[in-house]
């Protein structure tokens, strides 16, 4: 049974499963095309993986039938990641 983590964003879930650590990118409608809040949850969910002893992997997988895309081209430039000081631990 997989315990959802507090670390999830809109885009990004991120779960508990035993010593798991599962990182499920979510946003199929744009084939999990990366997002600003995407990135923080992958982000998020890295942190953990190197502070908690208690996990020993993680899986990074794709809601829908991409896995991603790449860079959400449709956002331009400006809009490659979050402005937020979370990134800068």
């Amino acid at each position: 049974m997989s315990k959802r983590k507090d670390l999830s964003t809109t885009h990004c879930v991120v779960e508990q499963e035993g010593k798991t650590l599962i990182v499920t990118l979510s946003r199929p409608e744009a084939k999990n095309a990366l997002s600003g809040p995407m990135l923080l949850g992958m982000y998020r969910a890295w942190r953990e993986l190197d502070k908690n002893d208690e996990l020993i992997c993680a899986i990074l997988t794709g809601q829908g039938d991409t896995f991603c895309s790449g860079k959400d081209l449709k956002k331009g430039i400006n809009e490659s990641g979050p402005k937020t000081r979370s990134f800068s631990a």
